[in-house]
């Protein structure tokens, strides 16, 4: 029996919390369309670029070398049709230096909303606005505009 598009995302979020790539890659179609907001300064991939299945695991890659206790945990999940939106928390800890900033220990708790469009067991499109400015208040790191 195939997964409904709610199960396949919740997979999703296991597997990050679980830190499996392989399980990761399972979910996510090869050529995923990935519109993450703010997540590479390069040339190649501007800030807000879509990312295929590998760029998207490169930034979570990312993202977990900074925070490796970073836990998102799913407060509500609406599925219609194809497309599954989750409202979650993420949580981590400064736990090394970012952006500049040395580790503090200081935690962190921020509101992410996603979208994901799935067909056939995976996700093959996904959108995330995440409240990363109060991530960064909370952790005591400035942006100088």
């Amino acid at each position: 029996m195939s997964k409904t598009p709610s199960e396949t995302v919740r997979s999703l979020y296991d597997a990050f919390n679980s830190n499996d790539l392989e399980a990761l890659r399972e979910v996510i179609a090869p050529d995923i369309i990935a519109h993450l907001p703010g997540t590479s300064a390069d040339a190649e991939h501007p800030p807000g670029t879509p990312r295929d299945r590998e760029g998207w695991l490169g930034v979570w890659q990312f993202t977990q070398a900074f925070f490796p206790d970073m836990q998102a945990e799913v407060q509500q999940i609406v599925e219609t049709g194809d497309m599954v939106a989750t409202r979650c928390v993420a949580r981590g800890t400064h736990s090394v230096e970012f952006m500049g900033a040395p580790a503090s220990g200081k935690v962190f708790e921020m509101t992410m909303l996603n979208m994901s469009r799935v067909l056939d067991g995976k996700i093959v499109e996904h959108w995330t606005i995440s409240d990363n400015a109060t991530m960064l208040a909370q952790l005591g790191i400035k942006l100088s505009l």
